[in-house]
């Protein structure tokens, strides 16, 4: 694809500008399903559940766990603010476990229905993880 045939992906964590780069596709995780985004796709503005975000840029595909957040298409411009980015490396599967046990036992203590929403989030999340961890 020549660049203007491109996409201009950033994404920002609230630790840090994660990267900023030119590329051919992303798919991520939105809050309504799984989508893809390529070059001229309609303006949106999207909030993500936990899962991936997969790039691809010259037949090469970069994937990365997005814990949440929200993500903007403006004409060929894809930003995404994330509340957290991870590598499957830093990822540990019986951390995650050990935190989905541990919500679980919180979960069924808990009577409050705003806690237990928040609880279950959490346990989607850690096992998004899981899954994300296992794909790779």
């Amino acid at each position: 694809m020549s660049e203007e045939e491109k996409l201009s992906l950033e994404v920002v964590a609230p630790e840090k500008m994660v990267m900023t780069k030119t590329v051919d596709m992303v798919t991520i995780s939105g809050s309504e399903g799984d989508f893809g985004v390529l070059p001229g796709h309609a303006a949106l503005v999207s909030s993500i559940r936990p899962g991936f975000l997969e790039i691809e840029d010259n037949k090469e595909i970069e994937k990365m766990f997005i814990g949440g957040g929200f993500i903007e298409i403006l004409e060929d411009k894809v930003s995404i603010l994330a509340s957290e980015v991870l590598s499957s490396e830093q990822i540990n599967i019986p951390e995650c476990e050990e935190k989905i046990n541990k919500y679980n036992s919180d979960l069924t203590s808990s009577e409050n229905e705003s806690d237990k929403n928040i609880i279950l989030k959490h346990i989607d999340k850690y096992q998004a993880m899981i899954d994300f961890k296992n794909s790779n």
